[in-house]
């Protein structure tokens, strides 16, 4: 029977697409569909594609087509290749199949949610319900360890920054009720959850739609009181919207990770101005101090663009200075990627990809000292940490302070471990450290 075809799914790009992956796969599983991790032994393949920058247009198309090769074969069970996502936002449908034949089924970001019912008529004509799904769905598959969990707060974003593609790709702000977030975590605490990161193009701007004013906080003060939930993380908060009231909730509750990611993109007001940006450099550097008094002992991350239009050697210089002045503990950094669609892909005065490529490695050559000097702070010290995993093998498990988010920071490395499991809190004591990991032994309590 249909029902019982296999499937099986990638997820490319941020962790705001492994969320969609992941809601696709809880609504095909309650459909029914079951899922098999080789491709070779599914009858249906879902790519869910990434299309913010030029080299993630290609990883999924080059993706797509090593897919269609194991279809071609006819060395495995695949029959249909189904892709949704970003791609499928940026290119027309006719280009897709003109650049992949091989795709069977397009599907746009907003009827995600109806993929049971799509599969269903275009394989049979037919579908079991009669109609799609009109609302959002309310299974979810949690594809890594339940100890730590994503939570997607929002969708979309009214910031229009100039080099973004991301309002053409996902439309404008649009955010879930508090209730059905709060609805979601509860469901992934009773799985095993004590770590949510909160994410969106703007974790910041929560609510504005919704509710028609920032909302963060409120729902922030919501989530604390859901019992089992250990940490709660912020990721993508804009400077723009980051309030007094909202630094006072996270410095208050002891829930809340004292960790913040502000993406500045630039500290140079002419740069800034041309990137559409609504922060001006006083402004950064206003809420830079603010933070520091406000929050002691807060780790800070940001993302900076270097080779925007218009960066000359001075405006670069003026970002170096300003980041060993006001240092943040974590940093990731870009080359400016021209992108169609957007206003600064018009720019004139580009910078040339050789110079963009020493200023990077200008910006990161500094941070790795700056966070070197940031995790020699902490030798000696005990520190709570949460287990991610643990191999019993090598007697070592991995885990991460409440100031490193997953995937993006360093992890701790621990020794002489005993009797823990992924999701575990335990103390630490630091023994050595990296620019970016370090590395502690277990403290028995």
């Amino acid at each position: 029977m249909l029902k019982k075809q296999k499937f099986s799914f990638i997820s490319l790009g941020c962790a705001k697409n492994l969320v969609d992956s992941e809601e696709i796969i809880g609504s095909l599983i309650k459909k029914g569909y079951q899922l098999e991790p080789e491709i070779k032994n599914s009858e249906l393949v879902f790519i869910n594609t990434c299309a913010f920058l030029h080299e993630a247009r290609l990883e999924a198309l080059r993706t797509i087509k090593e897919t269609g090769e194991i279809k071609k074969s006819g060395k495995s069970k695949l029959q249909k290749i189904v892709v949704v996502g970003c791609l499928v936002q940026y290119f027309s449908g006719e280009k897709i199949k003109k650049m992949v034949p091989e795709v069977d089924l397009l599907v746009p970001i907003k009827d995600y949610v109806n993929i049971p019912f799509l599969i269903e008529k275009q394989t049979s004509g037919r579908n079991s319900s009669g109609k799609p799904l009109v609302q959002p769905v309310k299974s979810r598959f949690l594809s890594t360890s339940p100890h730590s969990v994503y939570i997607k707060i929002a969708e979309g974003c009214n910031n229009r920054c100039s080099y973004c593609l991301i309002p053409f790709l996902r439309g404008e702000l649009h955010s879930k009720k508090i209730e059905d977030i709060l609805s979601e975590v509860y469901t992934v605490q009773k799985l095993g959850a004590g770590e949510i990161t909160l994410i969106a193009q703007d974790t910041t701007a929560y609510g504005l739609d919704l509710y028609g004013k920032l909302m963060l906080g409120e729902l922030l003060q919501s989530l604390c009181k859901v019992d089992g939930i250990k940490w709660i993380r912020l990721l993508y908060t804009h400077p723009a919207h980051i309030t007094d009231d909202l630094l006072k909730i996270i410095q208050k509750e002891p829930g809340i990770c004292k960790y913040l990611d502000i993406p500045i993109q630039h500290i140079n007001n002419k740069v800034l101005n041309l990137m559409g940006r609504k922060t001006s450099k006083e402004d950064i550097i206003s809420l830079y101090t603010k933070i520091r008094e406000m929050i002691p002992g807060v780790v800070m991350r940001t993302t900076v663009m270097v080779g925007f239009p218009g960066e000359g050697e001075q405006e670069f210089a003026e970002l170096l200075t300003f980041l060993q002045k006001y240092p943040f503990e974590r940093l990731g950094a870009f080359v400016f990627s021209p992108e169609r669609g957007t206003t600064a892909f018009k720019m004139q005065d580009r910078v040339n990809n050789e110079t963009a490529r020493q200023r990077l490695n200008q910006i990161m050559n500094q941070q790795k000292k700056i966070s070197l000097s940031f995790n020699r702070a902490l030798l000696g010290k005990e520190v709570e940490v949460l287990v991610d995993s643990y191999n019993q093998k090598s007697n070592k498990a991995y885990g991460r302070l409440a100031s490193q988010a997953s995937e993006v920071d360093g992890k701790v490395i621990i020794t002489g471990v005993h009797g823990v499991k992924s999701g575990d809190l335990i103390n630490v004591k630091i023994s050595g450290t990296g620019s970016y990991d370090l590395i502690g032994e277990h403290i028995f309590q």
